[in-house]
């Protein structure tokens, strides 16, 4: 059984960390996108934090003996998927920021020839 004083502590932090997300988002300091996992695990917080027989009810189905011990287990894949998906993002932006800098290199290149022939014709 989850304590009173963990089930209060629960949601004031997903409360804090909800307001903290909406607040980020609505200042356009974090992108959609890149929040929805976010509000997600907040949300499911929210509701373990004022429904604990729901974490028990877990718990039981996970074979773990202690619902806080779930809480934890639960906590953690929720970060874990977090993880991956800004992973699977930061690879995506560092592959196109490799295309684009060898785009601006051949540009370069281009506008270099483009010049040295303009000074030829135009001595």
């Amino acid at each position: 059984m989850v304590s009173l004083k963990l089930q209060l502590i629960l949601l004031a932090g997903s409360l804090i960390c909800l307001v903290l997300l909406i607040n980020f988002i609505r200042k356009y300091r974090l992108e959609l996108k890149y929040s929805m996992l976010w509000f997600v695990v907040t949300i499911i917080s929210v509701v373990l934090s004022i429904f604990p027989t729901i974490l028990n009810g877990i718990s039981h189905l996970m074979g773990i003996e202690l619902p806080v011990n779930a809480l934890f287990l639960l906590t953690f894949l929720g970060l874990i998927m977090i993880i991956l998906s800004l992973t699977l993002e930061l690879s995506k932006s560092t592959t196109k920021i490799k295309e684009l800098s060898q785009e601006v290199g051949i540009l370069k290149h281009e506008m270099e020839k483009i010049k040295e022939q303009m000074r030829k014709e135009n001595p």
